[in-house]
C-alpha cells in the first residue's frame, strides 16, 4: 500500500479517486494461512493493519472503501457456530443455503458497517407448452436482496433489487 497515497494525491489533477473497492479480501488470506493459533494470530494482525490503513485513506482523502468478503456454508446446529450464536449469523441465507462470513469474528471487528447480498430464485410462472407435451418448465426470476446487517448509524433493514441490461433497479412489493 506504499504507492496508494501518492496515486490518490496525483489523481486529483485528473479524475479524483472517490471509491476503493477490494474484491475479495478473503481471497488474500484463505489459502495462505493454516488454522494453527500462531497463523490465526498473524492473520488477525494483518486484518487490523489493512483495515486501519483503509480507514486512514478514507478519512484523509474523503473517499469510500468497499471491501467484499466471501461466505462459507454454515454447518451445524441452528444456534450458530458450534451452538454459540455470534451476532446474527443464523439469519444469513443465500441460494437456499445458510452461510456465514469467511473471515469470521476477527475481520468482523475490523469493519464499520456490514452489508449482506443474497440471491434466491423465485418461480414466477409455469410453462407447459413443450413439443412432446410431457414436461413442464418453470420460469424463474432471480431475486436479490441487500441487508444492512450492522451499521452504527443505520437500523437493520433490507431492500430488494434486480439487475437488468438497463441497470440496477429497486423492487417494490
Amino acid at each position: 500500500m506504499s504507492k496508494t497515497d501518492p496515486f490518490i494525491e496525483n489523481s486529483k489533477n485528473q479524475v479524483p479517486v472517490r471509491l476503493i473497492v477490494i474484491d475479495s479480501i478473503a481471497a488474500l488470506f484463505r489459502s495462505d494461512f493454516d488454522n494453527s493459533p500462531v497463523e490465526l494470530k498473524r492473520r488477525s494482525s494483518l486484518f487490523f493493519k489493512i483495515s486501519s490503513k483503509l480507514k486512514a485513506l478514507a478519512k484523509r482523502f474523503n473517499l469510500a472503501v468497499l471491501v467484499t468478503n466471501q461466505v462459507v456454508d454454515l454447518v451445524g446446529p441452528n444456534e450458530g457456530i458450534n451452538g454459540l450464536r455470534i451476532g446474527n449469523l443464523v439469519c444469513l441465507h443465500t441460494s437456499g443455503r445458510r452461510v456465514c462470513p469467511a473471515l469470521g469474528l476477527a475481520w468482523a471487528n475490523c469493519v464499520n458497517s456490514r452489508l449482506f447480498l443474497s440471491r434466491n430464485e423465485e418461480v414466477i410462472r409455469e410453462e407447459n407448452e413443450k413439443s412432446n407435451g410431457q414436461s413442464c418448465d418453470f420460469v424463474k426470476k432471480k431475486m436479490r436482496k441487500l441487508y444492512v446487517v450492522f451499521a452504527p448509524h443505520l437500523p437493520e433493514s433490507s431492500c430488494e433489487f434486480e439487475i437488468t441490461r438497463e441497470g440496477l433497479f429497486g423492487v417494490e412489493r
